[in-house]
């Protein structure tokens, strides 16, 4: 196991750093146990961001991508004999607008005493969403708005996007990771993703479904749920023709029951996963009486033939909340809001900026309810402003795990996220022994035995209401 540093690395609990409290030689049990117990809470919710991909090729979009700037330059214009690039100059000057600046501004840095500039410094999704209002206004009001490349800015911008996030056809970004996480990324891309599945699935069946939330538009979560044949619950209905029926969230899989005795048994590998900003294989298409929000599901192969990239279904994340948001995305954030604003919820942010204001306001009015408590795993933590703001509220329900390790989704899977089988083996060991001194000490005459194995007097044997039987040490929980 890699050893963690404490000085690359904290863990903030009410706003206090308390990771050489918690770490001793490197080791992670009262972290992993903390986790364990939040995992067992009935209602269990992750987010994910783009921290979670980006290991896998994919980049960040906090700003718009050069390539995309090249793609933009090869639109034909209209007029056969025009001169100049019109589409990109349209471009360079929707982009200065919404900068509110006179020219376009970049990403600057130096590099070997020299000033090096970079990407356009605007949110990629700010600008789509922008483009989708002006191509909507040009649309219903003829005049308004004299803009005569949008709807091409608008499709080059998703194939670009859809590029980025091809996650299969990108090379691996294995910077900063083990040896060991590197050989397992490249002998299964989606090793990590689908190790998270399987540790999440070990939650006791008495529980709820867990509910996995991402704004991201690959399909890393999508590939490896199939690759392990697990059952998910994504708000999609159909077979070959698949189409948007929200209410199958609510749906559940069992075994048939016994006719005789009327029980039934709840399949195992099951999760609901909620695509919350779209997704690369949701397309747009006309609304019909077997699908009345108009949006299908098709296999990734499928999008790349057609070609058809402005149908797809890729949310553009409004800075301000200035517009109604529509469905399925609407459906999509009262599922969030649903399920972690019910009594004794924890939500695990995972490389999620904090940059889109509807999922914000949702968090924000889960920690309204005292039960509810928010655990942010991010590479930056509190380097990033709205992070540092919740950790200046020193409020026992935040915990924020960042740095170099415990922010990055290999090392948060592999060491954080606790195996439960291994964990429950480890406690029946304990309760083994335990048993063991109770009967030496017995038949030498002795009362008081020892409260756990040796060298562990915090275990105890009482199971975790709702959760599986297991003497590791209880971590108290802040509610």
């Amino acid at each position: 196991m890699p050893s963690l540093s404490t000085t690359s690395n904290k863990i903030l609990i009410a706003g206090e750093n308390l990771i050489n409290e918690w770490i001793v030689s490197s080791n992670l049990h009262k972290l992993r146990t903390l986790i364990k117990n939040y995992l067992e809470l009935d209602n269990v919710s992750f987010l994910f961001g783009a921290g979670s991909s980006i290991m896998l090729g994919s980049i960040s979009i906090a700003t718009i991508p050069m390539a995309f700037e090249e793609a933009i330059k090869n639109i034909p214009n209209h007029s056969p004999g025009s001169v100049g690039n019109e589409a990109y100059s349209e471009f360079l000057e929707i982009v200065s607008t919404l900068q509110k600046t006179s020219e376009v501004k970049r990403q600057e840095w130096m590099e070997n005493g020299n000033k090096v500039t970079g990407n356009i410094d605007f949110p990629l999704e700010s600008l789509l969403n922008n483009l989708t209002a002006i191509d909507f206004i040009q649309d219903n009001s003829t005049g308004l708005i004299s803009k005569h490349y949008v709807s091409e800015l608008i499709a080059t911008l998703k194939e670009e996007l859809f590029k980025t996030c091809d996650l299969e056809t990108l090379s691996n970004n294995p910077r900063g990771m083990q040896e060991e996480d590197i050989k397992n990324l490249t002998a299964n891309k989606f090793f990590f993703h689908e190790k998270f599945a399987k540790k999440i699935l070990q939650r006791p069946l008495n529980l709820k479904r867990a509910n996995i939330f991402t704004t991201n538009y690959d399909l890393a979560f999508d590939m490896a749920f199939d690759r392990l044949g697990i059952h998910y619950i994504n708000g999609f209905s159909g077979f070959h023709k698949r189409t948007f029926k929200p209410e199958t969230y609510d749906y559940d899989l069992f075994f048939p029951g016994s006719t005789t005795q009327g029980k039934v048994t709840r399949i195992e590998k099951v999760l609901k996963y909620y695509k919350i900003h779209g997704s690369l294989t949701w397309v747009q298409t006309e609304p019909t009486g077997n699908n009345v929000y108009g949006i299908e599901e098709w296999p990734i192969e499928l999008v790349k033939a057609k070609r058809e990239y402005k149908r797809l279904m890729i949310y553009p994340s409004a800075v301000k909340k200035s517009y109604t948001l529509d469905f399925p995305y609407s459906e999509l954030f009262r599922h969030l809001a649903s399920a972690i604003t019910q009594p004794q919820s924890v939500l695990i942010t995972f490389g999620y900026s904090f940059s889109d204001e509807h999922i914000n306001d949702i968090i924000y009015q889960a920690l309204t309810i005292p039960s509810f408590t928010l655990i942010i795993v991010d590479f930056k933590g509190t380097g990033n402003p709205e992070i540092a703001r919740l950790s200046s509220f020193k409020d026992p329900r935040i915990i924020i795990l960042e740095g170099d390790q415990l922010g990055t989704f290999p090392f948060f899977v592999d060491q954080v996220l606790p195996d439960f089988i291994e964990e429950n083996i480890q406690g029946k060991v304990a309760e083994t022994l335990k048993n063991v001194y109770d009967n030496k000490d017995r038949d030498n005459g002795k009362s008081n035995p020892p409260a756990g194995p040796p060298g562990d007097q915090n275990a105890s044997d009482k199971p975790r209401e709702g959760g599986t039987d297991s003497t590791e040490s209880n971590i108290d929980l802040p509610f």
